[in-house]
């Protein structure tokens, strides 16, 4: 489940105003006409994943105090996703979640060249 988020956060969202962003080209309100049915879809996607999250506690998505596969399989997803204005439909308890995951060793050892401190991906044409 956390795998098909790949397309619906990057292909449909994160890519594309990216994109849009670095040519220059577009205004905020055509970039966000162009992704609306991408952000639909997010948003449909982030309400099954915090559906699917422990509701004990604010630990992990699925509890405890130690991440899991889906932690470090989402985790990219949504650094991608902070760093562009979509960012704005996630859930309070997504960036809680989110600023647990920033805090990990394993995390700050691989973020050199993500989106999340600023580097830009490749296009091809």
């Amino acid at each position: 489940m956390f795998l098909a988020g790949f397309p619906i956060v990057e292909v449909g969202v994160v890519k594309p105003r990216l994109r849009a962003l670095d040519e220059g080209k577009l205004s905020d309100n055509e970039v966000r006409e162009k992704i609306k049915v991408g952000v639909v879809k997010l948003k449909e996607y982030l309400k099954l994943v915090e559906s699917l999250m422990d509701t004990s506690t604010e630990g992990y998505l699925f509890g405890g105090d130690k991440p899991t596969w889906a932690d470090f399989f989402l985790y990219p997803l949504l650094a991608d996703l902070r760093a562009v204005p979509e960012w704005e439909v996630v859930t309070q308890r997504l960036i809680v979640w989110m600023k647990k995951m920033d805090e990990l060793p394993a995390v700050k050892e691989t973020s050199a060249g993500t989106l999340s401190i600023g580097a830009r991906p490749t296009y091809s044409i």
